[in-house]
Order: structure tokens, then sequence, then C-alpha cells
């Protein structure tokens, strides 16, 4: 197995890697990180900084790689989600407190929910204007 990027894959990787630079500090090597795992034991400046975060990476596309586009996620590849994750861990953000409702309760509603609960909820659990589980 070919564990290499795919020019098409290098170059995204460069671009994400660009915009990470230019909006998040990098993690230091043996301290602690930003990321929040659940609202318990979070205070509310914790939760603030990963909102903040989850909507600025909602607005470039990066919220939501391989998500439809009508949904609001860019309609990349998995592999493009792969990538992001990996250059993301390289920087001291917080984006854990998002990962059920973005990982389970969304994509059910994509599949399963009315227009009425999409239109409700998606775009704000994608902006992180709302916080699921």
């Amino acid at each position: 197995m070919d564990f290499n990027d795919t020019p098409e894959e290098a170059a995204f990787r460069a671009k994400v890697r660009a915009w990470l630079e230019a909006n998040a500090d990098r993690r230091i090597e043996g301290e602690a990180s930003a990321s929040i795992l659940s609202m318990e034991g979070a205070d509310q400046e914790m939760i603030a900084r990963a909102k903040a975060w989850q909507a600025k990476k909602a607005a470039e596309g990066y919220a939501a790689i391989s998500w439809p586009k009508e949904y609001g996620g860019m309609g990349g590849t998995t592999m493009q989600n792969v990538i992001y994750a990996q250059e993301e861990a390289q920087f001291d953000v917080s984006s854990n407190l998002f990962i059920l409702g973005l990982g389970l309760a969304m994509p059910t509603l994509m599949v399963m929910g009315t227009p009425a609960q999409k239109e409700r909820f998606i775009r704000p659990a994608l902006y992180g204007e709302e916080i699921w589980c």
C-alpha cells in the first residue's frame, strides 16, 4: 500500500497547512492542548474558543470536508478529510467538542431528517452555534 500523497492530495495538504499556519497557533510539544472533549469541566472561555474555531473552519469549508455541498460541506473526499485531520493535529485548536454532532447526528439528519429538521439543525451545528451531545 502506498501511503504517499498523490499530487492532488499534496496540493490539498499544502493549501490546508497554509490556511492553518495563517489562522491557528502550532501546538507546543509537551504542553496541554486547547482541545476539549465534552462540555463537562469546560469553562465558558474554552467553549467560546471552540465555537469560534468551528465557525472559522466552516466558513472556509474545512469543518465538513466530505459532506455534500448542499449541507455546507466541501464535497471532498475521505482522504482530504484525513489530510485535514493530520494537519490540524499539529495546531493548538479545539474541535473535538463537535465530533458527535458532526460525525453522528448531522449525517443521520442528512439521510433521515425532514427538510425542516435539516434546515433547523445542520448549519447551526456545522458552524458551532449549537453543540450536540
